[in-house]
């Protein structure tokens, strides 16, 4: 499973009909928006991709179409009723390229692609689960009253993890960029805003009150995450900055 991210512009036409010059005004206009459109395409190769339910735009190729389940149906109810991965996520096997739903200028998403090893598992905020490999097992992880506080996820997290064996890969968006990062045995990672977005289950995360008003700096409360493991970080998140 490989993807792509596609930034789609007008047409020829569209630049005429508007009395835009499109050598000179491409990116920018003074007095028009130009409708530029962000669009994920997957390529399928002998494989299968699991995606949000309604995500899909098109597709085209020798594909199958099916729905996640496990062997445990009540397990599947479970996951859909916690998480933001719907009962019956879709499912495409086969060859060929599966396209999501564009989204327009403004509201452009940063992905980043993570593999999961045999013996991770990863646990994701809600919302930044896009699509993974079809051989993943879908679980819910509970949040502690802590962490449900900072987080404002609610009382679940969705758990991805690899089936036995085998290596799995999952794409995350994020409105401003993230990047992978290791932590490990005895370092630890503060933070005073929600920089992280997913973790392994070699991290420990708690939000806790660091120091008080006069005495310890007194940050207030603040994410820490501390154990052996990977971090989806993402640390322009809040600085308006895309």
């Amino acid at each position: 499973m490989k993807h792509t991210v596609n930034i789609i512009e007008p047409t020829d036409l569209w630049y005429l009909q508007n009395n835009i010059n499109k050598e000179t005004n491409k990116y920018f206009h003074p007095t028009k928006s130009i409708p530029f459109v962000q669009q994920i395409e997957i390529n399928l190769e002998n494989s299968g991709v699991v995606i949000k339910k309604g995500a899909l735009h098109r597709c085209i190729g020798k594909l199958t179409y099916g729905v996640y389940k496990t062997d445990n149906v009540l397990k599947d109810v479970w996951v859909a009723l916690r998480t933001d991965v719907e009962y019956n996520a879709p499912v495409y096997k086969g060859t060929g390229k599966v396209y999501l739903e564009p989204r327009q200028k403004g509201h452009f998403l940063h992905y980043t692609a993570i593999v999961i090893s045999e013996r991770e598992q990863w646990e994701f905020d809600d919302g930044i689960f896009q699509f993974c490999s079809n051989n993943v097992v879908m679980g819910v992880k509970k949040l502690k009253l802590r962490q449900m506080a900072g987080s404002g996820d609610g009382k679940f997290r969705l758990a991805l993890s690899a089936l036995p064996g085998q290596q799995s890969q999952v794409v995350t968006a994020t409105p401003s960029p993230a990047q992978v990062i290791e932590l490990k045995r005895g370092e630890v990672l503060i933070a005073d805003y929600d920089m992280v977005k997913g973790f392994t289950n070699g991290i420990v995360e708690d939000y806790q009150k660091l120091g008080h008003f006069g005495k310890d700096g007194g940050e207030g409360f603040v994410f820490v995450y501390s154990g052996e493991g990977r971090l989806l970080v993402s640390e322009n998140d809040g600085m308006g900055l895309g």
